[in-house]
């Protein structure tokens, strides 16, 4: 039977494994992800009633595969059995097998109320069961037949004893997983049993963070999840991202190793979480962090999260920056401007510093320390416009106080005043202008602020006539505002190498 839509709309607090008191709020549904959750919830509900189903959730790190889990998980406990297993947080242990075992039996004798009963050999099965490695193996079978390590020869009838020995140790562990698989089996039906009927098959072992996991502790995870729990009526959800797993895989096998292959032997079907855009990654870290703006002094004025976002999409977007080092370079700005205290900082140029750090350091190096012509005809050097022009061209919204800055009239040497046609307000502008404007301004810091050719050009034609103003056109509205914001490289360069040390 279908299930009722899910309503993600509003935060909630997270009250499963682990959750403290006030601690993790989850946020609301802002990517339209509750849809995905109904559907896999459908087809996994109908696919799990006749079998054991192994689903692999994909998404790329920063895309919310953790949100996405956590709230699937707080709607599915009240209809299933449920179980949610942090693999990163307890990857500390040497045996994922001992992991999930534990985890399912907390869990699901919670979702019964504590009233079925442990059987006494359980625990001895466990002990059983916990991994050994390599020598660990060897010693144990070398003790468990009488010998020391220093007596031991793997010649004649002691080898044939260490052979016995470690097959009675195989059929031992054996033994010991069905005897669990037949327990698992028997708590998922004792919370569907005692539940008086608000639980329903099958039960739902969720796993997250498995891609952030030693490859080793990675791989034995899966490997004992494929061949050690194929219980009917069972559906695990592996969470992660595919393609750093692969890369964990490789670390075990070699990079020659075909991981594609073999991932697709553990899992039934892999399901994608659409992946999502900077700006909405932008928005939603900026609403994570709850930043307050009263106090940074920068431009564009931080009025809203909404100035920080085009700012950094922006910027982000011109390097096509990864996610995660979107984030790097967000976590760097707020690090430098939220105690910085001097003249106005230029917010769009730090943030270009914090990225060209990260896409090419030579580069960066040349910027910093004024080496970089501003044209492109030095014979030997790469100019700022040619390194601009090496990424995308990006344009955004931005506040430009055209009138205030430059005052209602302006007066044109030997051509008396014209009036400023031109309102504070937002514009459509050129990252590429306004970066190219900010560094002409700091090469030469000391020189007293001017208009343009263009600027005054701009200024005559509009005081006569009007038209809708072209992005480049727009950017040079900023001329007299970025004039006025700090102009010391060392400044930025500073601010950048300070920052950075935040990996």
């Amino acid at each position: 039977m279908a299930v009722a839509p899910f309503k993600w709309d509003d935060a909630v607090q997270w009250d499963g494994p682990g959750a403290i008191a006030g601690g993790e709020e989850l946020a609301g549904d802002r990517l339209d992800r509750a849809r995905y959750a109904e559907f896999l919830t459908n087809y996994l509900v109908a696919e799990g009633k006749q079998r054991n189903y192994v689903l692999n959730l994909n998404a790329e790190w920063g895309a919310g595969k953790t949100w996405f889990i956590k709230r699937w998980y707080m709607e599915l406990k009240a209809d299933y059995p449920t179980v949610y297993i942090d693999a990163w947080q307890q990857d500390f242990s040497d045996d994922p097998l001992l992991t999930v075992i534990s985890s399912i039996i907390d869990q699901l004798r919670d979702a019964t109320g504590n009233k079925v009963a442990i059987p006494d050999g359980i625990k001895s099965k466990l002990l059983g069961l916990l991994k050994v490695g390599g020598k660990l193996v060897l010693k144990s079978a070398i003790k468990k037949a009488g010998w020391e390590d220093s007596d031991f020869s793997v010649e004649g009838e002691d080898a044939d004893k260490l052979v016995d020995t470690l097959c009675s140790n195989h059929k031992e562990r054996y033994e010991s997983i069905q005897f669990l698989k037949q327990e698992i089996r028997q708590w998922v039906e004792g919370a569907v049993g005692l539940s008086e009927g608000e639980l329903d098959y099958p039960a739902f072992i969720l796993i997250d963070e498995l891609d952030r996991c030693r490859p080793s502790y990675a791989v034995e995870m899966l490997e004992t999840i494929k061949h050690i729990f194929d219980i009917p009526g069972v559906v695990f959800v592996l969470a992660t991202d595919t393609e750093q797993l692969q890369h964990a895989i490789k670390v075990i096998y070699g990079d020659g190793f075909d991981a594609e292959s073999y991932l697709g032997r553990f899992f039934h079907r892999r399901f994608t979480l659409g992946s999502i855009s900077r700006r909405e990654f932008i928005q939603q870290a900026i609403v994570d962090k709850k930043l307050h703006f009263e106090h940074i002094n920068a431009w564009p004025k931080i009025t809203d999260s909404q100035v920080l976002v085009n700012v950094l999409t922006a910027v982000c977007d011109h390097f096509s920056l990864s996610l995660r080092r979107t984030e790097q370079v967000l976590d760097r700005m707020i690090a430098s401007i939220v105690n910085y205290q001097g003249c106005t900082i230029n917010l769009i140029f730090l943030v270009y510093l914090f990225s060209l750090c990260e896409k090419n350091n030579e580069d960066y190096r040349a910027v910093v320390d004024g080496k970089m012509p501003t044209t492109d005809n030095h014979p030997k050097l790469k100019g700022f416009n040619a390194l601009i022009n090496e990424y995308v061209e990006q344009n955004f919204s931005c506040f430009i106080k055209a009138e205030s800055s430059m005052g209602t009239h302006i007066e044109f040497m030997g051509d008396g005043k014209y009036r400023n046609p031109f309102e504070d307000k937002e514009y459509n502008v050129s990252l590429k202008e306004l970066l190219v404007a900010s560094y002409k301004s700091m090469l030469n810091p000391a020189l007293d602020y001017s208009y343009s050719n263009r600027l005054l050009d701009l200024v005559k034609e509009y005081s006569s006539q009007c038209r809708k103003l072209t992005v480049k056109e727009s950017s040079t509205l900023a001329e007299k505002e970025l004039s006025q914001l700090e102009r010391r490289l060392t400044t930025y360069k500073n601010l950048v190498e300070l920052a950075v040390h935040l990996d």
